[in-house]
């Protein structure tokens, strides 16, 4: 039986992922403040979680404290490149107030390509 493989990818003063990795699926935990500073660091997890071609790709958004502009553009960044991967993405633990500055955006209907929001 495969165990998953748990450990923390990045750790930032304002950021912290955490990583969990079964043999077709990774889940990034962020927890703190995504924006212009630490959005480079979830660029290089979501290309690190990728590069074991994962099936799924789940990012746990529940911790997540601050998205600023920066921050829905690297949501935006990731998409593709999960796209591109071929890997189904799905975020998950969205805030009330994300949740809302997405519909704003037109993030929260179907993206192209699709992302799974809950």
């Amino acid at each position: 039986m495969d165990l998953p493989e748990v450990g923390v990818h990045a750790v930032d003063e304002f950021l912290q992922i955490d990583t969990l990795r079964s043999e077709n699926a990774v889940l990034l935990r962020l927890v703190g403040e995504l924006d212009m500073a630490t959005a480079p660091l979830v660029d290089h997890a979501v290309a690190t979680a990728l590069a074991g071609h994962p099936h799924r790709l789940r990012l746990d958004l529940t911790g997540v404290t601050f998205c600023d502009v920066a921050g829905l553009r690297a949501l935006r960044r990731l998409t593709d490149t999960a796209h591109t991967a071929q890997a189904t993405l799905h975020l998950t633990g969205i805030s009330p107030h994300l949740r809302r500055t997405l519909t704003w955006i037109g993030a929260a209907t179907p993206w192209s390509p699709p992302v799974l929001l809950s």
